[in-house]
């Protein structure tokens, strides 16, 4: 799929959204699951954050490599992301 510049920003921030909204749900998912179902539920999850960043963020990046999230955009994206959502 062809993207612009703009475009796989927003792919690649979306998913980085994604994903830590998923990981929200499992610290909480977690809490009220049984310890025999921790396993099942961790593989779970990792296996829909897998998909995602296979489908938006390596896309984006792939298009574009300077878009390569570290650990400092990832957090400005997920905060950033969760204030927009916030305001909506």
């Amino acid at each position: 799929m062809p993207l612009t510049l703009s475009a796989a920003r927003m792919l690649r921030n979306g998913g980085i959204d994604a994903c830590a909204a998923l990981n929200s749900a499992l610290i909480d998912a977690l809490t009220e699951l049984p310890a025999d179902l921790h396993k099942e539920a961790k593989l779970s999850i990792g296996r829909a954050m897998a998909a995602v960043l296979d489908e938006t963020v390596n896309k984006a990046v792939a298009a574009f490599p300077e878009l390569e999230p570290d650990e400092k955009t990832w957090l400005e994206v997920v905060k950033s992301q969760a204030r927009k959502r916030a305001t909506e």
